[in-house]
């Protein structure tokens, strides 16, 4: 008897329970998978050359690219991630050497270790604010990309991030930086300066300015780091026999825009000048006219 009631007890609860959904299938060179009302991109199929990943699929949000998804899609050169996606995992994109440029939506919040490692003709990068961390390897060996303008909201930029980017000549790091881990930016070799911000606190092993030698790594020849006199950029640039330069007056911020891209403050002379200058002009031409009727 008490099997009985436990039998049907079980039957009951069962009926009346909402149901887990839960399916996996492949559509347009991707596969996912749907729990619980959220659908997931898991991986890929064929040879995709470009993929545009909608909001929904089934009629639920897709909320997370999977990690490993599209390891060594050596395919595909285009990707649209809508601004659903919350999370890409770690090595999602890895090794996919024909991925030309990636966007990420401002929905995206977090993204994995080695996430876009290897991809080696990303030539552009667009980061969304709400962004605070690139973790380790994050664009390591990406050996086409050119330029890494990071926004506001990066707080912490992992070992070996853009390790590797040997054709990396611009990077603009944002105000809000307090980490550069070990090697982040080492074998740059196309880096020529670089502006660390004041609110860098720690800097790891041959983070900047470091390229690999016969005896090991060696600072890198001609390179020029830029900063506020106490700093974390000027200890370590001292510490590793690396050119500093101080970044506190106007002289030095059109260098840090020439070295790093950043945005300066055009010093009040230059202003008032430029505001002078037009009537100089009109007083100077008005002369010349004079002497020309007399």
């Amino acid at each position: 008897m008490k099997k009985l009631i436990i039998v049907m007890t079980a039957v009951v609860i069962m009926f009346f329970m909402p149901p887990v959904r839960a399916s996996a299938a492949e559509k347009s060179g991707y596969v996912y998978t749907i729990i619980n009302n959220e659908a997931t991109v898991t991986g890929f199929t064929g040879e995709p050359v470009y993929v545009e990943i909608p909001e929904s699929i089934e009629g639920c949000r897709v909320t997370e690219i999977r990690d490993n998804a599209f390891y060594e899609c050596g395919t595909l050169k285009h990707v649209a991630i809508p601004n659903t996606v919350e999370k890409i995992g770690h090595h999602a994109f890895y090794a996919c050497f024909s991925l030309e440029s990636i966007s990420l939506p401002d929905s995206v919040s977090e993204i994995g270790m080695g996430c876009f490692c290897g991809c080696s003709a990303l030539n552009s990068i667009s980061l969304p604010e709400n962004l605070s961390k690139l973790p380790d390897s994050c664009f390591r060996s990406c050996t086409n990309l050119k330029i890494a303008a990071l926004p506001q909201g990066i707080t912490e930029i992992g070992d070996f991030c853009f390790s590797g980017c040997t054709s990396l000549t611009t990077v603009s790091l944002g105000d809000n930086v307090t980490s550069l881990g070990d090697c982040s930016f080492y074998m740059c070799d196309s880096l020529k300066g670089m502006y660390i911000p004041p609110s860098v606190e720690n800097i790891g092993v041959c983070a900047v300015g470091y390229i690999p030698t016969e005896s090991g790594a060696a600072p890198l020849e001609d390179f020029t780091l830029l900063g506020m006199k106490k700093s974390a950029a000027r200890d370590y640039a001292e510490n590793c026999s690396i050119t500093f330069e101080n970044a506190e007056d106007s002289v030095h911020a059109f260098a840090i825009k020439k070295v790093s891209g950043e945005r300066v403050n055009v010093p009040s002379v230059f202003v008032i000048f430029a505001a002078v200058l037009p009537v100089l002009l009109f007083i100077l031409l008005s002369r010349k006219n004079r002497k020309r009727f007399k």
